[in-house]
């Protein structure tokens, strides 16, 4: 945690996405460096004194990420306002379709030309669905253009995008036969919005009225794993269920209290567990032979979105060089990839090497996205010669 605490200050003073400095204390960490010692026992005159331990791909740390993976999403659907997906508008929803199923698409059509199977293929394009606008934002807010007319759409499109990344996630990992799969996506939607929207705001009232400290973040928490477990019960994913659970609780006027404590526990401690995780996971012997899926995987997470954004941006009315710029502004991939690729591989997905190359492969758009975009967004910003 130190470790990853202190690579988290080190990549923002750089003005870098802080979870690339999570995965690097879990790359130092892991099996390849620093762990590759643990086992190590220290002798002094024949008397056993101290074994190193430090095995951070065994099963008691992948619980902890897990953890850190539910509670990412649970507080990525507490921070979704329902009101920008209301206020949307049709330029926003037609956007973000034309924008996943462009990603997806995209996606899909790397994993058919590598050979791969139609669920690894469809894995894939689930991956490059992910938007993740932190980045971007940044860079807006030192243009002063965050909150132009291209800033608060590309603020739009990433919410929807999450919720659409989350329901194709849970079709391609779902599972059973796809008809039993349909209706049980069906029912699970059905019961935790129609039925979780009509309790949830009563539970919360109720937790509020409670006078025993900290109920309410309890009642928060447990209806977060409540879904999760619903959702895997159903043969979804229980981010899945953490998305929705944070999703509903955050129309509830208690959000505020709940949002700020997950914020902090997650932030602090389980969150970073999770990149620490991805970074230890990092299986360096398949970098050999990541390269034909790199050379594929990246330029098609950047042509997806930048097609697919520019094109409902430039139907939803904006400028040719505005809708440029939208689509450029979507293109970073950061925690929804990394999740999306650790859910699919703990689902079975992704295998053997496949998962490794997989992982391997999204950490390095992640990287490179964070480091292009920047770039990019400011000569898409630059005056035009009139």
């Amino acid at each position: 945690m130190i470790l990853a605490k202190l690579l988290d200050y080190l990549f923002e003073k750089l003005k870098q996405p802080v979870v690339i400095g999570e995965i690097l204390a879990g790359v130092i960490l892991g099996p390849y460096l620093l762990g590759r010692f643990s086992g190590t026992t220290l002798y002094v005159l024949n008397n056993k004194i101290y074994t190193f331990n430090l095995d951070l791909t065994g099963e008691d740390f992948h619980t902890l990420a897990l953890l850190g993976i539910i509670t990412l999403l649970f507080l990525s659907g507490l921070e979704t306002d329902f009101r920008d997906i209301k206020n949307a508008g049709k330029g926003g929803i037609l956007t973000s379709l034309l924008d996943v199923s462009v990603a997806f698409f995209f996606g899909y059509l790397v994993g058919h030309i590598l050979g791969l199977p139609t669920l690894q293929s469809l894995g894939i394009g689930a991956i490059l669905t992910a938007t993740s606008v932190g980045v971007s934002v940044r860079t807006l807010m030192d243009l002063g253009k965050l909150h132009t007319k291209v800033g608060t759409f590309i603020l739009t499109i990433a919410v929807l995008d999450d919720v659409l990344g989350i329901l194709i996630l849970s079709v391609i990992v779902g599972q059973g036969s796809p008809v039993v799969m349909g209706i049980k996506v069906v029912i699970f939607f059905i019961i935790t919005f129609i039925l979780g929207l009509r309790l949830i705001s009563y539970i919360m009232k109720l937790g509020d009225a409670i006078p025993v400290r900290y109920i309410l973040i309890t009642i928060a928490l447990v209806l977060c794993f409540l879904f999760g477990a619903f959702a895997e019960s159903m043969g979804l994913a229980a981010i899945t269920g953490a998305f929705i659970a944070g999703l509903i609780i955050g129309t509830t006027p208690q959000s505020r209290r709940i949002l700020d404590f997950t914020r902090e526990l997650g932030q602090t401690f389980l969150v970073p567990l999770f990149f620490v995780w991805v970074g230890a996971s990092f299986n360096f012997s398949v970098l050999s032979n990541v390269g034909v899926l790199v050379l594929l995987f990246i330029p098609a997470a950047f042509a997806g979105k930048i097609i697919g954004c520019t094109t409902g941006a430039r139907i939803s009315g904006f400028k040719n060089r505005e809708a440029l710029q939208v689509g450029i502004g979507m293109i970073p991939r950061m925690e929804v990839a990394l999740v999306v690729v650790a859910t699919a591989t703990e689902l079975g997905v992704f295998t053997g090497d496949l998962a490794h190359q997989m992982l391997a492969a999204t950490v390095l758009l992640v990287i490179v996205s964070a480091v292009v975009t920047p770039f990019l967004l400011k000569i898409s910003f630059k005056k035009q010669v009139s």
